[in-house]
């Protein structure tokens, strides 16, 4: 019996190579880059039409991202992809500003989940504890309106006991909201 050579033997992934960078140590690795830049105008299709024009695109690739969105499925949406891949990698310059909006819109969308989590923990420490949770949040926020507060809070938790939907628990989250956001 044969025993096969790739038995045992470990794959790791190899790093993708900036497409900036000078020289590249393969074929490989110049393919493995132009398909990651290819990737980024592919990231670029699946945002809004209002997102695409806050960043201030060259009109040429905006132009070709719009259409990338009309598209339906087919071959035609492989060669625009292709096309707006191709155009990223001609014009370099263009490609790191680009990759630098796209990781400070990313660091917002984090930085904003992190707020709303945070926001959570509030409505659910206020629903769990009551008054205490309040006078914690009152000192932190000491323009909030209490009664509202509290109103809501009572209403939640008959909410909760009955098992209706969390009408009020909402109201606190958007009331929570509207403090510092």
């Amino acid at each position: 019996m044969v025993r096969p050579r790739n038995v045992n033997r470990g794959t790791r992934k190899k790093p993708v190579p900036e497409w900036e960078q000078e020289e590249f140590s393969s074929r490989t690795d110049i393919k493995l880059a132009a398909q990651e830049v290819t990737d980024i105008g592919s990231y670029l299709g699946e945002l809004s039409e209002s997102q695409l024009k806050k960043m201030g695109l060259h009109s040429e690739l905006l132009e070709a991202l719009l259409l990338f969105k009309k598209m339906d499925a087919g071959p035609a949406i492989r060669r625009q992809r292709q096309f707006i891949g191709k155009w990223l990698r001609q014009h370099e310059e263009e490609l790191a500003e680009i990759r630098a909006r796209i990781e400070e819109m990313e660091e917002r969308a984090k930085q904003q989940n992190l707020h709303f989590q945070k926001l959570e923990r509030w409505r659910d420490r206020l629903l769990a504890e009551g008054d205490e949770a309040l006078n914690a949040l009152l000192e932190d926020f000491p323009q909030a309106d209490r009664t509202l507060l509290r109103q809501h809070i009572r209403n939640a938790q008959k909410e909760a006991e009955q098992q209706k939907p969390p009408k009020s628990a909402r109201a606190i989250f958007q009331y929570l909201r509207g403090l510092e956001w």
